[in-house]
């Protein structure tokens, strides 16, 4: 398993993502950006070139639109798994905290106890005589 920070101990399915997918995915999204901000600013311009743009987007979303597709289905795993342990984690919490009620309730009763057993034997215990 590659550690975090550390780009050596990556695979090269890691550094190839990162060098080849993730920047499509960027350069992707800047230039469907770029299309719908110059159809604001000058939609003219977008509307005279419309197949030159949409070629574009075509080209690199053919890489990008999959691959972001399968980092919102990791995203999606992932949240699953978090909601998932939600409930396990809430019911440890309640367990934990019954236990820590119990041991409490333990503790002070045992020293309740030993109270009244001092009690009970400094007022057994015959007082000196003066």
């Amino acid at each position: 398993m590659a550690k975090k920070g550390n780009p050596k101990s990556k695979s090269f399915n890691d550094r190839m993502v990162g060098r080849t997918v993730i920047p499509a995915i960027y350069l992707w999204l800047l230039a469907c950006g770029a299309v719908v901000g110059m159809g604001i600013w000058k939609p003219e311009v977008v509307l005279m070139n419309l197949d030159g743009f949409i070629a574009l987007i075509a080209i690199i979303g053919g890489v990008a639109a999959p691959a972001l597709q399968t980092v919102l289905r990791m995203w999606e795993s992932e949240q699953s798994v978090e909601i998932e342990n939600m409930g396990v984690e809430l019911e440890h919490e309640r367990h934990r905290d019954t236990n820590q009620h119990e041991h409490i309730m333990h503790l002070e009763k045992q020293a309740q106890l030993h109270e009244q057993e001092m009690d009970k034997i400094t007022t057994d215990t015959p007082k000196s005589k003066k």
